[in-house]
């Protein structure tokens, strides 16, 4: 199968948007981006205390699975490959959970909470 490594990139949107699932750590910076990209979640690491209940939410949010062996990994991505409506109802779940507008609402409370304000640039 051909395939291509890359290094570090700022085309993260347009490789998620070509995906069908995300295979990931389970920071929430990615988890989220995942979300709003309607990405199933197959999440093999996380850091101790600090993303446990990362993982808790996309399991529980039926968004995606907890693999923390690589024999898990092959298995979840077997399954969904396989199984295109466990797929998409992970993906479905993906979609439900996703905020896509989190940042700017976070930062529309912290201005208002300082009594700063700042229209939108769009």
């Amino acid at each position: 199968m051909p395939h291509h490594i890359y290094g570090f990139t700022t085309q993260m949107p347009e490789f998620m948007a070509a995906s069908n699932m995300l295979v990931t750590k389970a920071g929430p910076g990615t988890i989220s981006e995942g979300f709003i990209a309607g990405l199933p979640l197959v999440l093999y690491s996380r850091l101790p205390g600090q993303e446990d209940g990362n993982v808790q939410y996309v399991v529980k949010k039926q968004a995606g699975v907890w693999a923390p062996r690589p024999h898990q990994v092959v298995d979840a991505v077997r399954r969904w490959v396989t199984d295109p409506a466990a797929l998409e109802a992970a993906a479905q779940a993906s979609r439900r959970v996703a905020k896509p507008n989190a940042a700017r609402q976070i930062a529309r409370i912290i201005a208002d909470r300082a009594g700063v304000y700042a229209p939108l640039k769009r």
